[in-house]
């Protein structure tokens, strides 16, 4: 049997959980961080994407909802949760957002305009937030640009926590530089710099009580048969993404609204072929963005690793070996739908797995859908796209003329004609001032479980419309101050 005890144990280790133990650790509290993914170093992790995601992501990637049409769910695990696997994109929460969260659930407190303000200012200090720059943008960035400009759209260089990245384009594999300020780089080290202690390899399974208020949490080692219980003398803390976060509070015997209103930012993506050399294999793996709230979506740059972007091209046979033969003059966007759906997770077996993803687009997501694949398409050939290949079913695999977009907006291709990702995962333990609608509430201490917190995604009661790592770690440094004092 594994033990050990503190003032506070945090299960996760992502944007969430690293942020309370930085802030707990610093006010002088005894921490211990359970993880159930390995510590990687950046000369560790593998160059191929297959291996590198056997190492730090969930399943592989292979968990997708159970919807009619399946979406791969993408979620880290190791040390640094999915900040090790994404591209550090930042973003402050849009004021009317905010304003709309603040008004509508009560948040006023947790959502306060100057200390959001005062603490995104401190994190970007600390995890060198910056524009990337002109000189490790790359050309799928460059030639997203051309096409924006050209159609007139509000386009903009990426902010990122990557001031020192140096273009290797291997975000998704965690960079092999360390120069993103993920939180297996920056606040995982500075919290154990004072005194926080980190244990992998623990799968928790359960939370345990005692005279009415979280105890502990007890679960087993990863690929071993040894238990640990790890004690809580002040409380616990649940950052462990708003798909597990649900799953271990309802294994602990907390179920009212556990699982509800999950909430996501689906994305599709376009290839398009150009004449001229792309080489994704150079730049930000995410560089440029076109923001489009008014239509809920989000426009993006996404560099490929060469055997995902081979997998993308069309045709068989000879056809698609000699445009294979071109795989350095390929560019890949993508849309990201700030969708209205909303879905639950439960614990269950759906393709093997141990947790159930229900979420089914609307109608109106999926015209949105829609739209923003024709809006890409017009930007390819807008951008000097020879050929774009826009994935879609019942739409031919290569387009050649830009007025061929109109296609897409047939109104008879439905939810199965896209291939969707859904990444960006929310609500799943909202926050709220109103007990009977939420899980948490401003403190983000459950209601009916004292002691016990969540800190993560699952929190936010909404999508937010925007890359949502800087929201999470802004409200959970907010709440971890309150808890610290």
């Amino acid at each position: 049997m594994i033990e050990d005890s503190a003032d506070f144990v945090i299960v996760g280790t992502g944007a969430g959980g690293a942020t309370a133990a930085r802030v707990l650790a610093d006010a002088g509290h005894e921490v211990v961080m359970i993880e159930e993914g390995a510590f990687l170093k950046p000369e560790d992790r593998a160059l191929g994407l297959s291996d590198a995601f056997a190492q730090s992501a969930r399943d592989m990637a292979t968990l997708a909802t159970s919807s009619s049409a399946p979406m791969p769910l993408l979620q880290g695990r190791c040390v640094g949760g999915s900040t090790a696997i994404n591209s550090g994109i930042v973003w402050r929460l849009p004021e009317d957002v905010r304003a709309d969260l603040s008004q509508r659930y009560g948040l006023s407190w947790l959502l306060d305009a100057q200390a959001l303000d005062r603490i995104y200012t401190l994190l970007e200090h600390e995890l060198e937030v910056a524009e990337v720059s002109d000189e490790v943008r790359g050309q799928n960035a460059a030639l997203m640009e051309r096409g924006a400009q050209a159609l007139k759209l509000p386009g903009r260089a990426m902010r990122r926590n990557a001031k020192r990245c140096k273009g290797r384009a291997r975000c998704l594999q965690g960079c092999p530089e360390g120069a993103r300020q993920s939180m297996d780089v920056s606040f995982i080290p500075k919290a154990r710099e004072r005194g926080a202690r980190l244990h992998t390899g623990l799968r928790a399974e359960r939370i345990t009580f005692e005279a009415g208020r979280a105890h502990a949490v007890i679960g087993q080692a990863a690929g071993a048969r040894e238990r640990f219980r790890i004690h809580a003398r002040r409380g616990v803390i649940v950052a462990a993404g708003a798909v597990w976060s649900p799953i271990l509070l309802r294994a602990s015997g907390v179920r009212r609204r556990v699982g509800e209103g999950f909430q996501a930012h689906p994305g599709v993506a376009v290839v398009a072929s150009f004449d001229e050399q792309v080489g994704m294999g150079f730049g930000a793996t995410q560089a440029y963005e076109v923001p489009l709230p008014e239509q809920r979506m989000k426009l993006e740059s996404l560099a490929l690793p060469p055997e995902l972007l081979a997998a993308r091209i069309p045709g068989a046979g000879e056809a698609w070996q000699k445009r294979l033969r071109h795989l350095d003059h390929f560019a890949q966007w993508c849309a990201i739908i700030r969708m209205q759906a909303r879905g639950s997770v439960r614990s269950g077996l759906p393709f093997g797995g141990p947790v159930r993803v229900h979420y089914e687009p609307t109608r109106e997501d999926v015209a949105r859908v829609r739209r923003g694949v024709a809006l890409l398409v017009r930007m390819m050939f807008a951008a000097g796209a020879l050929e774009v290949y826009p994935g879609v079913a019942g739409v031919p695999e290569v387009l050649t003329r830009p007025e061929q977009a109109e296609l897409i907006l047939d109104e008879r291709l439905g939810r199965s004609a896209f291939h969707l990702m859904a990444s960006h995962h929310f609500a799943t333990a909202s926050a709220s001032a109103d007990r009977s609608r939420s899980v948490v509430g401003e403190d983000l201490q459950c209601h009916d479980a004292p002691g016990l917190y969540v800190m993560d995604a699952s929190v936010l009661p909404e999508n937010l419309g925007v890359n949502p790592q800087h929201t999470i770690m802004a409200t959970v440094y907010r709440a971890a101050e309150r808890l610290a004092g």
